[in-house]
Order: C-alpha cells, then sequence, then structure tokens
C-alpha cells in the first residue's frame, strides 16, 4: 500500500517561522541582551552607593566646622582640608597622584570658575579619564578618604573633594574598561574673590609660540 506525504498548508509553514524566530529572539535576549542590563544595573547601583557615601562623608565634614571648641591640631587640619586659598597646583598634584596610583589616566583636567557659598567657595575641576572601573571605583573611595571624621574627630590627610557630577560610557575595548567624565568640588574656606579658572591641563604637550613687539619712541 502506497503512503502519501501531505505537505503543510502555507499558513502552517509560516506558523512554525515565526515560532522559530520568536525562539531565536528569545534564546539571545536572554543569552546576551539580559545579563548586559543586569551588569548595567549592578554597575549603576555601585555608583549611587559611592556617591551616597561621598555625600554622607560631606555632611559631616561640613557640620564639623561648626564646633566651638577646636584645638591647633584641628585647625591645622582643617586648613590641610579646607585652607583659604584655592592652591590649584596642589589640587591638580593630589589628584594626579590618586589617578598614578589607581591606574587612571586623565584625557584632560579642566579648572572652573569658583563658585560663592556661604561661608566658603566651591572650586570645579572637570575630570575627563580612561580606565577600569574597578579603578574609577577605587579612586573616589581614595578621593573620599583624603578626608574623614570619626567620632567627632576631624582626620585630613589631604584636600576636602566632593564628587558633583558624574558619567561614564563602557569604552571600546569593553567593559570593564570605560570612560568618565565627572566634576570634583575642592572647597576653599572663607569667601574671597572668585578664583577665575586656568587654562584647561591635558596628557599632550603643544608647542607654543611667544611674539615680542618692541616700540621705538618719536624723535
Amino acid at each position: 500500500m502506497r503512503t502519501t506525504k501531505r505537505r503543510l498548508p502555507l499558513a502552517a509553514q509560516i506558523a512554525l517561522v515565526v515560532v522559530g524566530v520568536l525562539v531565536l529572539g528569545a534564546a539571545a535576549y536572554f543569552g546576551l541582551v539580559g545579563p548586559k542590563k543586569a551588569e548595567a544595573a549592578r554597575l549603576q547601583s555601585e555608583v549611587d552607593a559611592t556617591q551616597a557615601q561621598i555625600d554622607d562623608y560631606q555632611a559631616k565634614s561640613l557640620a564639623a566646622k561648626g564646633r566651638p571648641k577646636i584645638r591647633s591640631a584641628d585647625l591645622f587640619r582643617l586648613a590641610e582640608a579646607m585652607p583659604s586659598q584655592a592652591d590649584m597646583s596642589g589640587v591638580l598634584l593630589q589628584l594626579n597622584q590618586i589617578a598614578a596610583d589607581t591606574g587612571i589616566t586623565f584625557q584632560s583636567i579642566a579648572p572652573l570658575n569658583s563658585v560663592p557659598i556661604s561661608g566658603y567657595q566651591a572650586v570645579p575641576i572637570r575630570l575627563t579619564f580612561q580606565g577600569n572601573f574597578y579603578s574609577l571605583v577605587d579612586f573616589l573611595f581614595r578621593l573620599r578618604n583624603l578626608v574623614d571624621v570619626t567620632h567627632g574627630q576631624l582626620n585630613a590627610t589631604g584636600r576636602l573633594f566632593a564628587i558633583d557630577t558624574l558619567d561614564f560610557a563602557e569604552a571600546t575595548a569593553g567593559f570593564p574598561q570605560i570612560s568618565a567624565t565627572l566634576v570634583v568640588d575642592a572647597f576653599v574656606y572663607g569667601t574671597l574673590a572668585p578664583a577665575t579658572a586656568t587654562p584647561t591641563t591635558t596628557t599632550s604637550t603643544t608647542a607654543s609660540t611667544t611674539s615680542t613687539t618692541t616700540t621705538t619712541a618719536a624723535p
């Protein structure tokens, strides 16, 4: 007896193709897109946690200024954390040293105009660099720990810094390599004339040309 194979109707064939495409799409999502989203959410959570620690530290540091009894050692540490002069060269030296210790390479450092606040000034510095994401976390951790308040005791081994803004994206080499841009605030005690921004510092070196004009008095 001869058996005849029946071809599936066209509608059934189309339905099978659609189901196959959906299955492949779901597999690609759960295998590729899903983990990337989870990783991005985890990174954002780490950044938020770091920023929360920095905000808490800054609030404690500023609150410590209002204590009525201040010893000479406290005054020295306060002057270390928040001097009466901007000392931008010292600020840039500290930032570059911490960056070198954590494996971060600055692409540019751009001091901005200072912002007078009640009783003190904020001096913003825009930083752009590339490096490992975990090196960035280490950089922020070290920056935060330059000044600390423990049991009402102000400890300062450098300037007081606060993170104003932070943006980062995955570098072309892929995660954990990232490109990051952040604005860091240094602080100056008192409300003197706002400091003007100095020219942007970059890692590249450019040649400069100096022209001299000589004026001869008329006879």
